[in-house]
């Protein structure tokens, strides 16, 4: 049995939705962000290999192979899932990687988090 994607999405939520109370506030909305995209990147990624027939390395790329899969799609649904995507990976850089205070982290989480649902949302639409 494979790990729920949908179940990092949950923690992300939980993350967000507890800011205030669990850690320092802005630690928890750039994990939130974190785990958000995560979550929908693993989601889109299994979807498109197990559904789709995309081949995928195990490596680093593979986050860019999954981009242009849903970039270059055939539906709407595939495009909005690799613009969706693309923005989460940018608020996710940022979360992870940068050194200086995020203005607005609790509005970035909230983007993420709706951001990374849309994920989910047009995934069901695709179908099985």
């Amino acid at each position: 049995m494979s790990f729920a994607w949908a179940e990092y999405l949950a923690l992300a939520e939980a993350l967000f939705r507890e800011r205030a109370t669990f850690a320092n506030e802005e630690a928890c909305c750039r994990a939130a962000i974190s785990r958000a995209y995560y979550a929908a990147f693993c989601a889109a990624r299994n979807y498109a290999r197990d559904n789709e027939g995309l081949a995928l390395r195990n490596t680093a790329r593979d986050h860019q192979i999954v981009f242009g899969h849903y970039d270059q799609g055939p539906s709407a649904q595939h495009r909005a899932i690799g613009w969706d995507l693309g923005q989460l990976r940018q608020r996710r850089n940022q979360a992870d990687y940068d050194d200086s205070n995020i203005h607005r982290a609790d509005a970035l989480a909230q983007n993420a988090l709706q951001q990374a649902r849309q994920v989910f949302t047009a995934l069901r639409i695709l179908g099985p």
